[in-house]
């Protein structure tokens, strides 16, 4: 039988091995998937979703996979959609959180709380609770000289509790068997009287929270909990809705993620119970983040009957690499599940190579490095090995640093993953550096590096002295470098920056005095040049940093509006609080197939494979790291299943070094030196010894010598960048709309908006119809369920979605807010006197043309008795019901409605009849009929765009008119609008 004779379900099976066929084909019922390294865990996962709805077991709409991060749901989408082109549409592939924010929001107003809830950084709530340090009621524990560290362990032990199912309550209770148990014993009463201050504080710290509106990632998961065990008719709802329900990464679970799953699924008599779970309990590295291995190691616990399969058939790594790494994870035992349960889990190897294992010692960290890179050099340089194939691992990121050097002296291309955050990047601190001078002239340090910056370009020597007179002067540094730029004291470089720098520096000075920090970064990045530089430089290092401005941008215009006054002079000194409480987001890391080597920590290596893996500064106390100690610590006896602390830190960091070995496919080797800068010589890592069975190696003392030891102050070396090649054909392209608008409008355009992310500052309009965008969809939602929603609930949720952005004056504000409470009340008035109800509110929508992924969401979905009707709703100023008609026909013909209809179509099997355009601000409809001709154009529309991104062609295309209304027209050097063409 041919593939082209086989069914779609045959098709998903084929090449399946017996393992991962009965995983994939398990029918009704609780299923445990044990899926060893490089056994194909995502495979398996993926299939069972394709085959459930290729073999119409269930529809897609009753399928919820979820799993830990966007990337692993977005590829989970991918593979799905391979498979069943048509059918992805309805089920929910989601993160945890995303999947718990969604369903927290939808339905709030069950837990009396808003539908506007802030999720916050650690750093955020660190910041919040120092505002109301005096409202935790604590005494023993109030940190009034150095409130910081204390609060940070005091956070810390809250969201233990929660991720343990521990609500203050029952904290307090505990707290309470403590004091009657104590009995005349001090220490015992001293405890106990700690215990209750902790619970008192964790029952302030949650009702504050909610009081204003906030929350942090963990809790929302325990909300979303809260609700499924509150509301009983929730609960079966969402039972129902979802026949079948799989997990990913089941080991990476906290005790309250395995709640929330039993709840989903059902448990006992209620429910369908057709829950999957795969993971591996010799792969759990995220104790540290809550997870909890006995989540996996109890499963069948929960479900006596539950189908368990093992997959051992490994197509990664050869024998000789899996019989080592097998070896050490034994240490592990009795805690596991092989141990536990008697599974056999040692991997089999199905690759035609052996692997090859090799351990090699080093006298000083500087030899290990050299003989690294000079072995991955010469493997590049006779062309047995592309540095792509190399990847060097470490347990932690600052030991990467002198794997960076050596490679670079080595002229070897390399890319370094998750080490440098969002403030440490260059042109982000360059703009913080010029806020802080605006926010306070007299801050030297600013101003000095600022106008040190190559955009400024100052001398650095003149720098040195300015910063030296500044010193011994006791006068601002800028002051006294625009007093010497006048009086010729300068070199030609120094005065050219310090004018320019002087000049900027006014104008954005009388800017933050009436307008938002967002708007007077966007004053600085446009006047000094900084975007036109990035934005018309064709590299991968102005995309980055781009793209790292434009998080700041999203960062500024997320925490400003929260201040009581969102001006830079106070928004600085938030900030640089929030850098010193810890607060320091990723930075942008652009996805490129380049060909370099790949530096990572083990953490950040866990899903990826490589030919050849150095696992390296394999030294005891550097991998496995020492276990920090901590003053506050959760209490044992609220902890579920085994606790021990030393010995899960032990077993953990066992976990993470059997990760690092599993990466390598041909070669691994283990690297260690015995100088890392001590006094005494660096014992080799026990995991070593124990995984290759070499007995313990000799005592010894060892000093670094002097030149070594000056040498480890080096900077560390940037990643080697490439350019970023074209899209390789068998990466999904996933386009939205605005994606495909923009690149028909203008590919140049597309550019500056999606590759290089070139930020612009929010609109006063953007900022409206997202208000009312928001308010009206939580009352559809409401009302397409049943619930009753009162005309003022609608204006409360427009106020709660509400922000200052952009606006010209308060007065203009309050206008425009008055204005969108008149029109919520008009249309309200409206809905409520129609009988139509939406079918579907805010649905999104995922379809594949050929290799290239569509993804978007329908305003709302209408089934009435012409068919099916698609309405999306805007809010621009259109009050001529002709003009409204002549506006949909287009967006129809050649825009959004033409690739919403087609979605439609591709998703469903059926297009829609109609098209609806609402205008809100005048109750205006335009309407117009779905036709073959539309949604053939819609198709090419998103063909073209597909092609030209994926060969990375962006030519420019200026149009007197597109240019006059192009938002990045200023910024660009072909705009017809400024006679650049």
């Amino acid at each position: 039988m041919t593939l082209l004779d086989q069914t779609p379900a045959q098709q998903i099976l084929e090449g399946l091995n017996d393992e991962q066929r009965a995983a994939v084909t398990h029918g009704e019922g609780p299923l445990l998937i044990v899926a060893g390294a490089g056994t194909g865990k995502t495979q398996v996962i993926t299939l069972r979703i394709a085959w459930l709805i290729a073999t119409k077991r269930t529809r897609p709409e009753e399928i919820l996979a979820l799993t830990f991060t966007d990337k692993a749901a977005a590829e989970m989408e991918g593979r799905v959609l391979e498979r069943v082109p048509y059918g992805l549409v309805g089920a929910t592939i989601s993160t945890f959180h995303a999947f718990c924010d969604r369903l927290v929001r939808d339905h709030a107003i069950e837990l009396g709380l808003t539908s506007q809830l802030r999720v916050d950084s650690e750093a955020e709530i660190l910041v919040f609770l120092r505002e109301h340090l005096f409202e935790l009621g604590l005494r023993r524990y109030a940190p009034l000289g150095n409130p910081d560290g204390l609060l940070r362990e005091l956070v810390t032990i809250f969201d233990r509790a929660r991720d343990e199912d521990v609500s203050p309550a029952a904290y307090e209770a505990f707290a309470a068997s403590l004091a009657v148990a104590a009995g005349g014993d001090p220490a015992r009463i001293d405890r106990a009287e700690s215990q209750a201050e902790i619970a008192r504080a964790y029952a302030s710290y949650q009702r504050l929270l909610l009081e204003h509106g906030r929350m942090d990632f963990g809790a929302q998961i325990a909300l979303a909990l809260r609700l499924l065990r509150e509301r009983a008719y929730l609960r079966r709802e969402r039972q129902e809705r979802y026949r079948y329900v799989l997990v990913d990464e089941f080991q990476d679970t906290n005790h309250v993620q395995f709640e929330l799953v039993k709840l989903l699924a059902g448990q006992g008599a209620e429910g369908r119970r057709n829950l999957t779970v795969v993971g591996d309990d010799d792969q759990s590295i995220y104790r540290f983040r809550g997870a909890k291995i006995e989540n996996l190691l109890g499963f069948q616990e929960a479900y006596p009957d539950a189908n368990v399969q093992v997959l051992r058939q490994n197509y990664r790594s050869g024998r000789r690499i899996l019989d080592p790494a097998h070896r050490l994870i034994q240490e592990n035992n009795p805690a596991r599940l092989e141990h536990e349960l008697g599974y056999d889990k040692r991997l089999i190897a199905n690759v035609p190579w052996p692997g090859d294992v090799e351990a090699r010692a080093f006298r000083t960290a500087s030899d290990e490095a050299e003989a690294v890179a000079a072995g991955i050099a010469a493997a590049i340089a006779d062309g047995t090995r592309a540095p792509r194939d190399f990847a060097i691992l470490t347990r932690a990121h600052r030991h990467l640093d002198p794997f960076a050097l050596a490679l670079r002296s080595h002229g070897v291309p390399f890319r370094r993953t998750g080490r440098r955050g969002l403030y440490s990047r260059p042109e982000v601190m360059l703009c913080l550096n010029v806020l802080r001078t605006v926010a306070d002239p007299a801050d030297g340090a600013a101003a000095y590096h600022a106008l040190g910056d190559p955009l400024f370009g100052a001398d650095p020597v003149d720098l040195a002295e300015l910063g030296a007179r500044s010193r011994h002067t006791h006068r601002p540094l800028l002051a006294l470098a625009i007093e010497r730029t006048a009086a010729g004291e300068c070199t030609a470089a120094t005065r050219q920056a310090v004018t320019r720098f002087a000049g900027l520096h006014r104008r954005l000075a009388a800017a933050a005095l009436r307008l938002t920090t967002a708007e007077v970064l966007f004053e600085l990045a446009s006047e000094s040049g900084l975007i036109h530089q990035l934005a018309n430089d064709d590299t991968p290092e102005s995309a980055e940093r781009a793209r790292n401005l434009n998080k700041l941008f999203q960062l500024i215009t997320r925490v400003g509006p929260l201040l009581r006054h969102d001006r830079v002079a106070q928004f600085i000194p938030h900030l640089d609080l929030l850098i010193e409480m810890g607060d320091d987001p990723a930075a942008v890391e652009l996805e490129s197939d380049e060909d370099a080597v790949q530096l990572l920590t083990a953490h950040n290596a866990k899903g990826l494979e490589f030919p050849v893996v150095y696992l390296a500064q394999l030294g005891e106390g550097r991998f496995p790291a020492r276990r920090q100690g901590e003053r506050l610590v959760f209490p044992a006896e609220l902890r579920r299943g085994r606790s021990d602390d030393r010995a899960d830190h032990d077993r953990e960091e066992r976990r993470l070094f059997y990760v690092g070995m599993t990466r390598a496919r041909e070669r691994l080797v283990l690297t260690y030196a015995q100088d890392y800068g001590g006094e005494r010589a660096t014992r080799v890592s026990r995991f070593v010894l124990e995984a290759l069975a070499l007995p313990a190696p000799p005592k010894g003392v060892y000093a670094a010598s002097p030149l070594e030891a000056i040498a480890r102050h080096a900077p560390a070396a940037e990643a080697v960048v490439t350019r970023t090649e074209r899209v390789p054909d068998d990466q999904p392209l996933v386009l939205s709309n605005s994606q495909v608008d923009d690149y028909d409008d203008c590919p140049y355009k597309y550019r500056f908006a999606h590759v290089m992310r070139v930020p612009l500052v929010t609109s006063p309009a953007f900022m409206y119809g997202n208000a009312i965008h928001q308010a009206i969809r939580h009352y559809l939602k409401d009302r397409m369920r049943g619930y009753p929603t009162g005309v003022e609930h609608l204006i409360r949720t427009y106020e709660e979605s509400w922000s200052s952005v952009g606006f010209l004056s308060r007065e203009h504000e309050e206008r425009r807010l008055e204005e969108g409470r008149q029109v919520l009340r008009r249309f309200y008035a409206h809905e409520e006197a129609s009988a139509a109800k939406p079918s579907a509110v805010e649905r999104e929508f995922r379809f594949r043309l050929g290799r290239d992924e569509v993804r978007g969401r329908w305003d709302r979905i209408d089934d009435r008795a012409e068919g099916v009707v698609l309405v999306d709703y805007k809010t621009s100023e259109v009050d001529d019901p002709e003009k409204a008609a002549e506006r949909t026909e287009k967006s129809l013909e050649e825009g959004q409605l033409g690739l919403y209809a087609l979605a439609y179509r591709e998703t469903t099997g059926a297009a829609p009849q109609f098209v609806e355009l609402h205008y809100v601000s005048h109750g205006v409809v335009g309407r117009a009929a779905v036709l073959d001709r539309h949604l053939e154009s819609a198709r090419d529309r998103v063909t073209i765009a597909a092609r030209g991104i994926r060969d990375g062609e962006f030519p420019p295309d200026p149009d007197q008119r597109k240019c006059r209304y192009c938002p990045y027209s200023r910024f660009c050097s072909y705009s017809a609008a400024r006679g650049g063409a």
